[in-house]
């Protein structure tokens, strides 16, 4: 012991040690680090499919909101174009409507104003008539043996009638207000004279022709007058039904 050096490799002190470790390489630090088990997708506990993850889902509800929404405007837009069609379309109609309405009044205005010059040239050319008698020989149709007063008389009863006829025409009575005003005329006994004097005129009348109708109608008027056994005309025949 005492020849020993001053460590003696026989002792605990000076026993051979292991080398001391060298420093690994910077390039090796991520080498030398401890490897981290990587969990596969199937491992996942939040994982339904196995294959997506938890935010594949927030992005399908995202995209369908975003659908939704884009749907309901589309929607939406589809039904102002909807409503907005139907309202041209429905004052278009209107439009077309209104143009019909105006061209019927334009022809009924136009057909009165004709029914009415006419009327005027039929009176004036009657007032001549009567008034001329020299005149009243070119329209007389009357039998020969008529007296010339009398002929006269029948001048203004036709101009009486077709003044009423020419009110129908135009429109401005009806047929029962006709029948009513005709009615009235001839309950007087002159009238129906002269009615039955101008039969030979209205014979030549088409009888699909307004005139030819109404003058049946004062036919029929004249035989409830002739047959009725009371005084109160204004109740005497059947009023046409509208």
């Amino acid at each position: 012991m005492h020849g020993a050096g001053p460590c003696d490799p026989r002792f605990p002190p000076c026993a051979s040690s292991p080398p001391p470790r060298r420093s690994a390489p910077l390039g090796t630090l991520e080498a030398a680090a401890p490897r981290i088990a990587r969990r596969s997708p199937s491992a996942d506990p939040h994982s339904t499919t196995g294959e997506r993850s938890p935010d594949s889902g927030v992005d399908m509800v995202t995209r369908k909101s975003i659908t939704g929404r884009f749907g309901s405007v589309a929607a939406g837009m589809l039904a102002a174009a909807a409503g907005l069609t139907l309202a041209v379309r429905q004052r278009t109609l209107e439009a077309e409507h209104l143009r019909i309405r105006r061209l019927e009044l334009e022809e009924t205005v136009s057909r009165r104003s004709a029914l009415a010059h006419q009327q005027r040239m039929h009176w004036e050319l009657l007032a001549r008539a009567i008034d001329d008698p020299s005149l009243a020989s070119v329209i007389d149709t009357y039998a020969p043996d008529i007296p010339a007063e009398r002929r006269r008389q029948y001048f203004y009863a036709n101009a009486w009638y077709v003044n009423l006829y020419h009110l129908y025409r135009a429109g401005i009575v009806d047929q029962e207000e006709l029948y009513g005003h005709a009615r009235e005329l001839f309950q007087n006994p002159l009238m129906r004279e002269y009615w039955e004097a101008s039969r030979g005129q209205r014979a030549t009348l088409k009888q699909s022709s307004d005139e030819a109708r109404i003058g049946r109608l004062v036919d029929g008027l004249i035989n409830d007058l002739d047959e009725a056994d009371t005084d109160e005309w204004w109740v005497v025949g059947t009023p046409p039904t509208p």
